[in-house]
């Protein structure tokens, strides 16, 4: 037990649910690119909102392909949107429409 009465298990545990997991160099990447594009809607402020981004290293969508990024944003009413990104900043509204675009680059993707 730790000096404030929590096991350190919890509290790594808690630890961890609050720290962000880190992007890969390549996501790190498209995350510029999505963001040096003046009409992103990602360059918009949302009062109230909030705005996550997420590559391969998260367990949810483990199914991307390095320096592709998922977006999450959360509108002040708790509604979520999600969007996803790939390596030259394009934007992808839903998962059928990135794995339609990795049809047509000849990538072939097996679902887990």
């Amino acid at each position: 037990m730790t000096s404030s009465g929590e096991s350190s298990s919890r509290r790594n545990a808690t630890m961890a649910d609050a720290e962000p997991k880190q992007l890969s160099p390549l996501s790190i990447i498209t995350l510029q690119n999505i963001k040096d594009r003046p009409h992103q809607k990602g360059n918009r402020k949302l009062p109230g909102g909030t705005v996550r981004y997420f590559d391969n290293n998260e367990p949810r969508y483990g199914w991307l392909l390095n320096g592709w990024l998922a977006e999450e944003r959360r509108v002040p009413s708790g509604k979520l949107y999600r969007y996803y990104y790939d390596p030259v900043g394009r934007q992808y509204r839903t998962k059928t429409k990135v794995l339609c675009a990795w049809e047509k680059m000849g990538v072939i993707f097996i679902h887990p």
